[in-house]
């Protein structure tokens, strides 16, 4: 069909966060050697990005309570950061919000895995950091909890 629109994702995916520990309800996930997502040689607009916690939640959940999402970008200017990179008990001051997934009050133990769809526009590299707003803990136990970026551009057919 004329005018179709086909999606292109990137080649490969970045595991931007991954943590082996729990993540208390309003903590964070900031650390000095989280892993870059590199955007800058195709400079697709677009990620996928998905949330997993294989072992869900220390309790249930507080229904409608969130796990956001927060970026820094890396190399705006040459090769400095954007700076002041915030201080791990505040993320939500200097990071730059990209989006949310949104949780119900499931079993403690189910498995969460959620998708969604962030802006990656003018961004050539940059580093993720969740911060937990569930309500309940994120519970790690001997398996990652994992943030995978996925960049796509659409075009057409």
């Amino acid at each position: 069909m004329a005018n179709e629109l086909k999606t292109i994702f990137a080649a490969g995916t970045t595991t931007a966060v991954s943590l082996a520990a729990d993540l208390a309800n309003a903590a964070n996930s900031l650390t000095t050697d989280a892993t870059q997502l590199d955007n800058s040689v195709l400079l697709y607009p677009y990620a996928n990005a998905v949330l997993t916690s294989p072992n869900g939640f220390g309790a249930a959940p507080t229904a409608g309570g969130t796990v956001d999402l927060y970026m820094i970008q890396d190399d705006v200017d040459g090769t400095d950061d954007e700076q002041p990179a915030p201080a791990a008990t505040d993320i939500t001051y200097r990071a730059r919000y990209v989006g949310s997934w949104v949780v119900d009050n499931q079993t403690a133990s189910d498995k969460f895995v959620g998708s969604i769809v962030i802006s990656l526009e003018g961004v050539k590299k940059a580093r993720f950091f969740i911060l937990n707003s569930s309500g309940q803990l994120l519970d790690y136990v001997a398996t990652l909890i994992t943030v995978k970026i996925t960049p796509f551009t659409y075009a057409p057919a």
